[in-house]
Order: C-alpha cells, then sequence, then structure tokens
C-alpha cells in the first residue's frame, strides 16, 4: 500500500489556508499542500505527537492500494516560505480554479470543513 500525507497551514488570524503550486508532478500547474511519505515525515510525526497538529481526513481507495491523511497545523500569521508566484493563501469560500482534485474533494467535504471550523472556533475560545 502506497501511504502519504498531506499537511494543510491554517492561519488562525486570517483563516486563510496555504495552498502550493506544484508544476513538477502534474502537467497543468495544480495547487496541492505540503505533502510527505510517512515513512520519512519525522518531523510531521514529532509535531503531531506535540498536538501542534491534527488530523481530519483519512483516504483510502477503494482497492486499499492507496492512503492519503491530511492534516492541518495551526499558524498564527500567514507565512512566505517560497517565491510568492508559487503559493497562495486562499479562503474556503474562493479556492483556486486549479485545485488538486482530491484536495479540491477534501475541501469542499462538509465533514472535513466543520471540523476545520471547529479547530479555528476552540482556538479562538482558548485564546479568549
Amino acid at each position: 500500500m502506497h501511504k502519504h500525507v498531506g499537511l494543510l497551514y491554517l492561519s488562525t488570524e486570517s483563516k486563510r489556508l496555504l495552498l502550493i503550486l506544484n508544476d513538477q508532478k502534474w502537467t497543468i500547474p495544480t495547487f496541492s499542500v505540503e505533502h510527505n511519505v510517512i515513512e520519512d515525515s519525522k518531523n510531521i510525526q514529532t509535531k503531531y505527537a506535540e498536538g501542534k497538529i491534527l488530523p481530519i481526513e483519512l483516504y483510502t481507495s477503494k482497492d486499499n492500494g492507496f492512503e492519503y491523511g491530511t492534516f492541518v497545523c495551526l499558524v498564527d500569521k500567514e507565512f512566505s516560505h517560497v517565491p510568492v508566484n508559487t503559493y497562495c493563501w486562499a479562503d474556503f469560500m474562493d479556492l483556486p480554479k486549479n485545485l488538486h482534485v482530491g484536495l479540491k474533494t477534501t475541501l469542499t467535504d462538509n465533514l472535513v470543513r466543520t471540523k476545520l471550523d471547529t479547530i479555528l472556533e476552540l482556538h479562538d475560545a482558548v485564546i479568549i
């Protein structure tokens, strides 16, 4: 089974998420998320153990040959770590048209949206 993870950076200040323009994997540049193979993601596993990263979805293909976990990492403010033309901070209601099909399915899923809204609400409640 191929196991992968995707990491969404979500700003608690702006309530927007970081999308990366990935033009190396697909023929049409497509917005996706930072991703790693689970076995190679010690940094993600460490942050997860510290409670800084929260799981929001686990997708398994019908033939059980592919598994993809989506996690969210809360950050206070939007940041940039790549040139401006290769990323964007996007609002849930205004996602880019060239969004990766799997990510689009995740971000438009009502349960995932509810989880993200709840995470932000709980964060705000703890801060106030």
